[in-house]
């Protein structure tokens, strides 16, 4: 009986009320030891292995982190995506703002056009130009048509080139550069037709102007702004091209029914050019034959076939 006391004691000595596993977290409950009497009196104890593993902190722990990283991840989510509507909104308000502020001033009085300049017009219509520089006034200078403003110039006949230029805030300048007459003939109608070195119709008037190379010899009735054609074309060009001894002693050019062309000199010299064509190497030819005839008397120089000849 002893025997099996001292077993048992240190049984119940072995046995510890808790341990702690630090290394899994767990909380490990052990039951004490239960003493039972049989019926014959005789006490037992009952030694009992069963545990509790507690394992309800840690649990619950980790599920609450788990729940909390999911929301704050969510919220984070939700956050970007209201930052990024709130950008977009941005701008898309402020393009909205810049479209009607450009609206505002395109429409705004301060920004149109309350000055037009004019340079370089003597003999263009007055009344032409006057209308153009109407057309311009008033508009917003920012959407003011410019390219058509110099169409409209370039159509006068007078004008042979022209710029228009904005300069803010309110003005508008208006450069032309016109064309140079050259000579003039009379028409079918019996009005002379003033002409350019392109032989472009420049005015139409009914006396003769003293300034310019008479054309002798009848010319289609053209109007302003439109081109002559062969042979007072032709004889527009040879005016043009002659050089500067031989335009200042031109007198005349006519143009015979044929189409040929020929000049009227000081000193009673006619030079015969033949038909409009291969103006420069005549020229070179009549300034030659001139310098070699040097005070000779002659009458006639021809070179409408090439070849100088003096008679």
């Amino acid at each position: 009986m002893s025997d099996k006391f001292s077993i048992i004691k240190k049984l119940v000595q072995k046995v510890r009320p808790t341990e702690f596993d630090d290394s899994e977290e767990l909380v490990t409950t052990k039951k004490a030891p239960i003493t039972k009497v049989d019926s014959s009196g005789k006490k037992r104890v009952v030694i009992s292995d069963d545990s509790e593993v507690i394992d309800r902190k840690s649990t619950r722990s980790d599920s609450d982190n788990g729940a909390s990283r999911f929301r704050l991840r969510r919220i984070a989510v939700r956050r970007e995506e209201g930052r990024r509507r709130l950008r977009w909104f941005t701008v898309v308000g402020l393009m909205i703002g810049v479209v009607i502020i450009v609206l505002l001033l395109l429409t705004s009085p301060i920004l149109s056009v309350r000055k037009v300049d004019v340079e370089g017009v003597v003999y263009a219509d007055t009344d032409l130009i006057s209308a153009i520089v109407e057309s311009v006034k008033g508009e917003p200078i920012l959407t003011v048509d410019l390219d058509s403003a110099e169409k409209k110039l370039l159509a006068i006949p007078w004008v042979r080139q022209a710029r228009v230029s904005m300069h803010l805030p309110a003005r508008v300048t208006i450069e032309v550069v016109e064309r140079s007459p050259i000579a003039f003939f009379r028409s079918v109608d019996g009005f002379n037709r003033v002409i350019d070195r392109d032989g472009r119709v420049l005015d139409v008037i009914e006396g003769d102007p003293t300034d310019y190379t008479p054309i002798n010899g009848t010319g289609p009735n053209i109007s302003a702004g439109q081109t002559v054609e062969q042979p007072f074309l032709g004889a527009a060009e040879l005016i043009n091209a002659l050089p500067a001894e031989l335009r200042a002693r031109l007198l005349t050019v006519t143009v015979s029914p044929e189409g040929e062309v020929s000049l009227a000199l000081t000193n009673d010299v006619e030079v015969l050019f033949g038909r409009p064509d291969d103006f420069q190497v005549k020229l070179v030819a009549v300034v030659n034959e001139i310098k070699r005839q040097g005070t000779n008397r002659y009458a006639v120089i021809d070179v409408s076939s090439g070849q100088p000849s003096v008679r």
